[in-house]
């Protein structure tokens, strides 16, 4: 017998590991219930992965960064005719 009921339906719940959190699933209506302290967690790995995508992208834009060269004279005065 499961420890949990599905506090809409009644039905037995099901436990699932996500992320190293606990979940506790009712299968038929599919509603999600979490225990104290297990949202933070899932949180944090939300906050971990984003902060990973953003410092790769960040790096990504430098490697691609190409400086800015100064036109020469030569180029600047043919710039007049513009």
């Amino acid at each position: 017998m499961p420890l949990l009921t599905c506090p809409i339906c009644q039905e037995p719940m099901r436990e699932v590991v996500r992320q190293g959190v606990a979940l506790d699933l009712c299968p038929r209506c599919g509603g999600v219930w979490l225990d104290r302290g297990e949202l933070e967690k899932l949180l944090s790995a939300v906050h971990q992965e984003v902060e990973a995508y953003e410092k790769e992208r960040e790096e990504y834009h430098r490697k691609e960064h190409r400086p800015y060269k100064r036109k020469s004279k030569l180029l600047e005065l043919f710039d007049l005719f513009d």
